[in-house]
Order: structure tokens, then C-alpha cells, then sequence
């Protein structure tokens, strides 16, 4: 009479909106552009070059387009300090 009612599929999937989102480092293949001052995420294609290194291809297109989040893994921030990424440099990808 006292047990808790038993959890649905749907309540089991939630995530949980405290925790951390995933994410994974990889090197960029290309720079990104950004005005100082502005924060821009930049969504990515990741990719491994055959040595377990992850590298992350920045996808360019309207930032309205839909197309260009269906073709990523994820996202990559571009800080407010900086005029933007250079290809080569370590860079962490919140993955989707």
C-alpha cells in the first residue's frame, strides 16, 4: 500500500536537467570566425583520423538553417574574449 507507483518509459528517459552535458575534445580543421564581444556556437562534424585522435569539422550556413544542426555532432562555443578558433587548436564539443 506504501510503494511508489512503478517509473514510466518516458519518466526513466528524461535526462536530468542538472547534470553536465556531454562532451568530448577534439582538434578543429578549420578557423572560425567570431566578432570579440560576441558568443557564437558553431555546430561540428567530429571524425577520428586513425590514431584515436577526434577532430572536429565546423559546419558553416545560416545559423537559422535547421540542416546544419542535422549534420552535426555537436557544438563548439566561441568565447566572448576571443575574435575567434584557429584550426589546429584543442577545442571541447558539447555533444547532442
Amino acid at each position: 500500500a506504501g510503494s511508489a507507483p512503478p517509473a514510466t518509459a518516458a519518466s526513466a528517459a528524461s535526462p536530468d536537467p542538472t547534470a553536465a552535458p556531454a562532451t568530448s575534445r577534439a582538434v578543429l580543421t578549420l578557423d572560425i570566425a567570431s566578432a570579440a564581444g560576441r558568443e557564437d556556437y558553431v555546430p561540428v562534424r567530429l571524425s577520428g583520423n586513425g590514431n584515436g585522435e577526434l577532430k572536429a569539422e565546423p559546419i558553416f550556413g545560416q545559423s537559422n538553417l535547421i540542416f546544419t544542426l542535422i549534420r552535426a555532432d555537436g557544438l563548439v562555443q566561441v568565447p566572448l574574449d576571443k575574435g575567434g578558433l584557429y584550426a589546429g587548436e584543442t577545442v571541447s564539443v558539447r555533444l547532442f
